[in-house]
């Protein structure tokens, strides 16, 4: 294959920027303030007590092996008010029981229950693109396909109104998320007023309550759906349940995890696949050869290895979540870098993945570095679109099989060309968001 495409990417800066300066540029686009060496180097200390770390020695300190000295303090901060203390934002024994309690919910081996709903949702977005043939904004649409998805599997009784406040809260998060991650990564008190401070927080209630409200409705059904799995959990060690509380903690971790960033997984895919043709038809001939021209099913997922290199490929260049961070409550050494407690351990995941050192053509698209061969070299923390160590994405399976049957099923039916001048500009929210959406052309196969 001749032709190379190399898409865009955050231009980083020769030097990290400080003061009113680093304020701006972090609330515009997190990923601007990475400094170029973040993507040359194993470390670069910044201002107030953070350093950038992309060795994968410290990395793997932080996340595994001296994982009781570091907290989740500013995810819990930002995502706290709407996620309470669910799997993603507890610590400690409360988020180890709940990880204990969860982890049958997504056994592989149970998982292609879901492939009919992957498939349906695909199959339904298809069919509103053919009602309206033309440019489409693909972000929006992924989004809505992989809330299809939610409705079905996670929240089934899911209606308009839950929809509405959905759509309500995402853009509140996305529209000042700037300001909240900034606050939070300088330590401001939480009382401190930024824009969008009331918006954000009355989002996040009615939210909450509308997840409850759909609990309440759906709890006696007896379905066998995820909800209903996430009910009848129950912690290995003490049998113990979850409160409704808790419930309504994790239903909006789940939904939150397993729909915004699938979605956008799956938005940055069909983009580089506009881009890039002939993998967009290596993609539609290995779905034909897999399934015959039949629907998609669970025994098909997991043949389709081609396909799941294109999504892995795209996660590398644009990781649906791009910045991870620890902070430090104890002191300690990790390979030469001396942490005290208040240090925060920033992990850039866009920077790492496309790191000079760790990647041959970084920034070029090539799915042919996750061939088996090639894919089983790959150091653990050189590629971590799902995160590392025992809090990696409890959801994982379950998103790359969704990811792939949705992706096969619209390489059955349609293709993709790029249709605006500019590129896409990624921005770091709590998710990789393309600014000013995706737009694509959609053409019938």
């Amino acid at each position: 294959m001749n032709d190379v495409l190399t898409p865009p990417r955050i231009a980083p800066p020769a030097q990290a920027p400080t003061g009113l300066r680093f304020m701006a540029t972090f609330v515009r686009n997190p990923l601007q303030v990475i400094p170029q060496a973040a993507y040359v180097e194993d470390r670069v200390a910044v201002g107030n007590n953070r350093v950038w770390v992309t060795s994968p020695a410290i990395i793997k300190a932080v996340l595994l092996d001296e994982r009781d000295k570091f907290r989740k303090l500013t995810q819990i901060r930002l995502l706290g008010p709407l996620l309470g203390k669910g799997i993603l934002t507890s610590e400690g024994a409360d988020w180890k029981w709940q990880r204990q309690a969860s982890a049958p919910m997504f056994r592989p081996q149970t998982l292609g229950t879901f492939v009919p709903a992957f498939v349906r949702a695909a199959k339904d977005t298809v069919a509103r693109w053919r009602a309206a043939p033309g440019v489409h904004d693909i972000d929006a649409d992924m989004t809505r396909a992989t809330f299809d998805v939610v409705s079905a599997t996670l929240l089934p009784s899911a209606d308009e109104a839950f929809v509405t406040q959905m759509q309500a809260s995402i853009r509140a998060m996305q529209r000042n998320g700037g300001w909240d991650m900034l606050y939070a990564a300088i330590n401001l008190p939480k009382w401190f007023p930024r824009p969008g401070m009331v918006d954000g927080y009355d989002a996040a209630r009615g939210l909450r309550a509308e997840v409850a409200r759909l609990l309440a409705a759906q709890r006696d059904s007896g379905e066998d759906d995820l909800l209903h799995r996430l009910i009848a959990a129950r912690d290995p060690e003490t049998g113990r349940g979850m409160d409704d509380e808790q419930l309504v903690d994790n239903l909006l971790t789940f939904y939150l995890a397993g729909h915004e960033t699938t979605a956008k997984a799956l938005g940055w895919t069909l983009y580089l696949l506009a881009r890039s043709p002939q993998w967009m038809q290596r993609v539609a001939h290995e779905v034909r050869e897999v399934t015959g021209g039949e629907a998609l099913t669970a025994a098909h997922v997991e043949r389709l290895q081609l396909t799941q290199q294109v999504l892995k490929e795209s996660m590398r260049l644009y990781p649906p979540v791009p910045i991870m961070s620890r902070q430090a409550v104890a002191a300690t050494r990790l390979d030469g870098l001396d942490v005290e407690p208040g240090m925060s351990i920033l992990m850039p995941i866009y920077a790492i993945h496309r790191h000079a050192r760790r990647w041959d053509r970084p920034d070029v698209f090539d799915p042919t570095r996750f061939e088996a061969a090639r894919e089983d070299a790959i150091p653990r923390y050189h590629y971590m679109p799902f995160g590392a160590g025992p809090r990696v994405c409890i959801g994982m399976s379950f998103a790359l099989m969704e990811a792939t049957a949705i992706l096969a099923t619209l390489a059955q039916h349609v293709r993709f060309e790029t249709a605006a001048d500019a590129e896409p500009v990624p921005v770091a929210r709590v998710t990789l968001i393309p600014r000013d959406g995706l737009p694509l052309r959609v053409i019938p196969a």
